[in-house]
């Protein structure tokens, strides 16, 4: 499979809820890079698949009721493929919303080795926390 296909299939993935997939395609030294968000139980960067297994994915079904990411556009750059598509998420607090996002995924042997994840930060601090302001 090509790193593009991979790429793919990890949002596939996701969509299911099958976190056991996405664990696969993740090298063991992975480096996890989430928005600096207070909001956020797994910001900032997290290194190592059982790390990011274990403080990344383990919290994503107790933060969000709903949580979409839809690829719009999948951008071969050889060994680093952007994203960019737009998301849907619902938290403990407010409605569900919806925004644009792109990751940037480096992979080496079929294996991420580098995810940033771009997002609107306000967005999400309005579906963690009661005190986030809206607009």
């Amino acid at each position: 499979m090509n790193n593009p296909d991979t790429v793919r299939k990890m949002y596939a993935d996701l969509l299911a809820g099958d976190f056991e997939a996405l664990t696969a395609v993740l090298d063991a030294g992975v480096e996890w890079a989430e928005p600096d968000l207070e909001y956020l139980p797994y910001a900032g960067l997290t290194v190592g698949r059982d790390n990011v297994v274990n403080n990344v994915y383990a919290k994503i079904p107790a933060v969000y009721e709903k949580v979409e990411f839809i690829p719009d556009r999948v951008i071969d750059g050889g060994d680093t493929v952007t994203v960019v598509g737009h998301a849907a998420m619902k938290g403990p607090h407010g409605d569900e919303v919806r925004f644009p996002f792109a990751h940037v995924i480096q992979l080496r042997d079929g294996l991420v080795t580098r995810f940033d994840h771009f997002v609107d930060t306000h967005k999400i601090a309005q579906t963690l926390s009661a005190t986030a302001p809206t607009v």
